[in-house]
């Protein structure tokens, strides 16, 4: 799926991201009642949910009678419980939670239950709320299939070592995508075999494994798959420091921008990423939002509408320099 028409050129200047719980009203435009919806962020301070909040910032300015409080769940269990307290007791209409802890969206789901206000879950589900969440086989399969293709366009008579930088303990949601990114490679090299390590979401301990499998491995080609921009940016370094850049290449998820001077770079093995442009989210949750509240039905899935693979080939076309 490619990013919707005209949306895709939209400017990205948007306002930096962190504040902990600020309202942000455009009451005085307002044609009707005044909705309040709280967003409960997953950090502040990582990139990609910072680009959420961000993008809820410029959508929110433009809807009429929309009243946003915006909180930091700082990427802890238990500040994303607190904030959900604060939320039911302060009577939002509803709630967009980004949380990626499970347990804590457990507790979550009961506080708003109990206080009478409907959620849309981002990502990590909540019990009786709809789920946004990217489509991890999409982005899976097409990540890795386009990781193989370019090593077969390559190198086609050689096979090379397979390296899928996981990071399992995240869930089901890293772990459905690395499986589709191996389905990916499979279909490029069907009898491949497999080398995988967790990340731990460490760039640093994902650096020191790429450097180990590529002194393992000298005299073989080698392609890294890896589960977001960040990490694949650890596995091209690896890859710099060891010289093997003729020799390697590295594909992912996420469509982080720090990733794009590298994809835009000559020669760099840097294959491309996944996107999910996250600063585009809040035109499809807030979407969402006003269905609830207007008591329209709501799938139980909701897919981002933007989604595309990016490489040297298209990224200008979405993000222009």
């Amino acid at each position: 799926m490619g990013a919707r028409a005209g949306l895709s050129r939209r400017q990205f200047g948007y306002v930096a991201a962190g504040a902990l719980a600020g309202i942000s009203s455009s009451r005085s435009f307002a044609a009707g009642p005044t909705r309040r919806i709280a967003y409960a962020n997953l950090s502040d301070e990582n990139s990609f949910s910072a680009l959420v909040l961000s993008g809820f910032k410029t959508e929110a300015a433009r809807r009429p009678g929309l009243e946003m409080g915006y909180f930091d769940n700082k990427g802890d269990a238990a500040k994303a419980v607190e904030n959900a307290r604060i939320i039911a007791t302060s009577k939002f209409d509803l709630l967009i939670e980004y949380s990626g802890n499970p347990g804590a969206n457990v507790q979550i789901g009961r506080i708003m239950k109990d206080a009478g206000i409907p959620s849309i879950a981002i990502t990590t589900p909540i019990e009786g709320a709809p789920l946004f969440a990217v489509d991890n086989v999409e982005a899976g399969r097409i990540s890795g299939r386009r990781l193989a293709e370019a090593a077969k366009a390559k190198w086609p008579d050689a096979t090379p070592v397979v390296v899928i930088s996981g990071f399992p303990e995240f869930g089901a949601t890293i772990a459905e995508r690395g499986d589709w990114a191996k389905k990916g490679i499979q279909e490029v090299y069907p009898d491949i075999k497999f080398e995988e390590f967790s990340n731990k979401n460490d760039s640093g301990l994902t650096r020191q494994v790429a450097t180990d499998m590529l002194t393992r491995f000298p005299n073989r080609k080698i392609i890294f798959w890896a589960t977001v921009d960040a990490i694949a940016l650890a596995c091209v370094a690896a890859i710099r420091n060891a010289n093997r850049e003729a020799d390697a290449f590295v594909s992912t998820t996420g469509g982080d921008r720090a990733s794009f001077p590298e994809i835009r770079r000559a020669g760099t093995p840097y294959v491309g990423t996944y996107a999910f442009f996250p600063e585009l989210w809040a035109q499809d949750l807030l979407d969402a939002a006003e269905k609830i509240l207007r008591k329209e039905p709501v799938p139980a899935r909701i897919v981002p509408k933007n989604q595309a693979f990016l490489d040297a080939q298209n990224v200008d076309q979405y993000y222009p320099r």
